[in-house]
């Protein structure tokens, strides 16, 4: 596939009832040094807050948004995602990003994520970020105002919040383009598993393996079902840290149950599955 420079992006953004997150994170989005891309926003039936705050930030927006929505019948993000993956074309959009709502983006985010694939000449890749997880009084002090340049600068408050070991991973925060022989020598290299947050794939080859598992319904283990069917497909994955960095704005988490676990590592040891049955497609 020849695919140019400027080729445009899908940025997927997955939210549920937070506006005030989702604010900025788009904010975010307008800072960024590469601008050829669209965001489409896949809204596991949040309220009208969600909607009305969408519809003005598009009257601000340099890029489209579109807003996929469904009814709120409890924790569908693969089957609201999927619904949005359907409407990619992938000979517009060769790349999709995948982010939730809760995070903030470095101005070369989409830059960094549109980079790897095109090392690769957009043959089919995985590409896995990480993230920073913010504290809770770095997060409330961030507003549409000041967020960009939170994001384009490591400040003073956040070295503090790193050191006083408040904010999480801090050190991510430092973006460095290594070569792959200093990703490895230095350990910036070594991600395995995928974090839903902050992945990229080449767009066909999501639909290859058929998207998000919707047997999913409760939170976590979509992303790793997902992972597993790229690596059985023979799909290259990489993932590097300080690259494609974003921050994880504070809240409340949920967290996995042994069960969930317990799942995924069975899940790993089958080499044979490559495609779900209730994904974009119903087989």
């Amino acid at each position: 596939m020849q695919i140019q420079g400027n080729a445009t992006i899908a940025v997927v953004i997955t939210t549920y009832n937070n506006p005030k997150s989702l604010e900025l994170c788009l904010t975010t989005l307008l800072n960024q040094t590469h601008p050829h891309f669209d965001v489409f926003i896949a809204d596991d039936g949040s309220g009208d807050s969600t909607r009305d705050l969408i519809l003005n930030f598009k009257k601000k927006s340099n890029f489209m948004i579109y807003h996929f929505w469904h009814p709120d019948q409890g924790y569908q993000k693969a089957k609201i995602n999927n619904t949005v993956f359907k409407q990619i074309d992938p000979q517009r959009y060769p790349v999709l990003i995948c982010i939730d709502h809760d995070v903030i983006l470095h101005p070369r985010f989409v830059e960094d994520h549109f980079r790897e694939h095109a090392k690769d000449q957009f043959k089919p890749l995985l590409f896995m970020g990480r993230r920073v997880d913010l504290s809770e009084q770095l997060t409330a002090q961030l507003t549409v105002d000041n967020v960009n340049g939170f994001t384009s600068r490591l400040s003073l408050k956040l070295l503090k919040s790193i050191l006083k070991k408040e904010t999480k991973h801090g050190l991510r925060s430092l973006r460095i383009d290594l070569p792959p022989f200093f990703s490895t020598l230095f350990k910036r290299d070594r991600v395995y598993d995928l974090l839903g947050s902050n992945y990229s794939i080449q767009t066909q080859a999501l639909l290859d393996v058929n998207g998000y598992n919707e047997d999913y319904r409760s939170y976590w283990g979509e992303d790793g079902d997902l992972f597993v069917r790229v690596r059985n497909s023979r799909i290259p994955i990489r993932g590097k840290i300080g690259y494609a960095v974003q921050w994880h704005l504070y809240h409340q988490r949920l967290e996995e149950t042994q069960a969930h676990v317990e799942q995924y590592q069975r899940l790993l040891l089958d080499t044979q599955y490559c495609r779900c049955k209730n994904g974009i497609t119903k087989t």
